[in-house]
């Protein structure tokens, strides 16, 4: 269920009874107990996980009043479990917690996490990060998404795209495909050679959720994007979208026409990265978490999604990652500001560098507006409507 394996990482107490004569008498100070925090983050990936390891060190040798017990868990561990374990009273202090309604938006209304406001402006969140970014974080007491107080922070953004085999296209003889149109007519050829056109696992759910996604809103101009986000912060808008009609109706024409790879119903979406990393199909669509793990293959680069008939500069789905949250465990003074010196450490800039080698930074100076092929992503307007691995 879980892939948790923990880490502890522990700070020798450097509190003790100091005795020095004085005169004729002595002075001694009082024991300082560590601060032990527990934390649960979802870095699974290898070179993520490792980077959030030697973060950890990092932070210890700098905060050696505070104890950091890392759990690393899946993305569907951080749903139901951490809300089980919370309203238990025995979760973690430090969690990645899921934007959305079911998952960050009730545990606010559980009062199972604790506002971040203050933090935010005094290790200067308010101005490192965008307030586009702010938002996704952000809750009112009447259960508002989008507005309120802020609930967690990201370490990390994220970009839905088209990833591609160079090698692959070029033994068909395809260009990189810069259009819908041209992207079908890819796979058609692709198809006809005997090679799988397009990588999928349906198996759980998230990669058709970024497919529809992403094919919707390559129809969408960015300067064009009031309806989408009506409805992605609940006040307005509907799918029942002629543009998200077009993007199901293609993808069951692909299926019809057996563009994807056979047997994608039954994969999972990290199996299908895996099969695509190894040379099984030309196109993978799917996000910036899998940088990292596809770094080593060198004929795999990625791109914005091509655009649809007639449209200059479409949306890009995207976001962040998971946020940091401090949650009702953390009793004290001494446990909360420990978990916000943690988090801010997370999102600083010591750990955008290593965490980038798989994803983005979610920092606004940090980003460097290209992606892993080189090809600039300047001009795309960046959605948030499947940001969830």
């Amino acid at each position: 269920m879980s892939v948790s394996s923990v880490r502890s990482f522990r700070i020798r107490n450097v509190g003790r009874l100091l005795a020095a004569g004085l005169l004729a008498g002595s002075v001694s100070h009082a024991a300082h107990a560590a601060v032990t925090l527990n934390e649960w983050d979802i870095y699974n990936y290898p070179e993520q996980t490792a980077a959030v390891d030697e973060g950890i060190k990092e932070f210890s040798q700098q905060n050696p009043g505070i104890v950091i017990n890392r759990s690393v868990h899946s993305f569907e561990d951080t749903r139901i479990p951490l809300k089980l374990a919370l309203t238990a009273g025995d979760g973690p202090q430090i969690a990645q917690v899921n934007q959305g309604g079911g998952d960050m938006g009730s545990l606010v209304k559980d009062k199972l996490l604790l506002p971040l406001d203050s933090y935010a402006a005094s290790n200067g969140w308010t101005t490192r990060f965008p307030d586009s970014i702010l938002k996704r974080n952000r809750w009112s007491d009447s259960g508002e998404f989008g507005s309120g107080k802020l609930y967690g922070v990201a370490s990390l953004g994220e970009m839905v795209g088209l990833y591609y085999n160079k090698a692959l296209l070029d033994k068909a003889g395809i260009a990189v495909p810069k259009t819908l149109a041209e992207l079908e007519s890819a796979m058609a050829k692709l198809k006809q050679q005997g090679t799988a056109p397009m990588m999928l696992g349906l198996l759980d759910g998230n990669m058709g959720q970024q497919l529809l996604s992403t094919l919707w809103q390559a129809q969408i101009e960015s300067h064009d994007r009031k309806t989408l986000d009506n409805l992605i912060y609940d006040v307005g808008g509907t799918f029942k979208d002629s543009k998200l009609v077009n993007a199901a109706s293609m993808m069951k024409s692909w299926t019809d026409k057996g563009y994807f790879f056979p047997g994608f119903q039954g994969i999972g979406h990290d199996d299908a990265a895996t099969l695509f990393q190894n040379g099984q199909a030309a196109f993978l669509v799917s996000g910036t978490w899998y940088l990292g793990q596809f770094k080593d293959n060198k004929d795999i680069h990625f791109a914005a999604m091509p655009a649809g008939e007639g449209v200059k500069q479409p949306l890009m789905v995207g976001g962040t990652d998971l946020a940091f949250s401090i949650t009702s465990t953390a009793k004290g003074k001494d446990q909360q500001e420990g978990a916000a010196k943690f988090i801010n450490y997370m999102v600083s800039d010591a750990m955008a560098n290593p965490l980038a080698e798989g994803g983005l930074p979610a920092c606004q100076h940090q980003q460097s507006g290209e992606n892993a092929s080189g090809q600039s992503a300047a001009g795309r307007g960046v959605s948030g409507l499947a940001d969830t691995q």
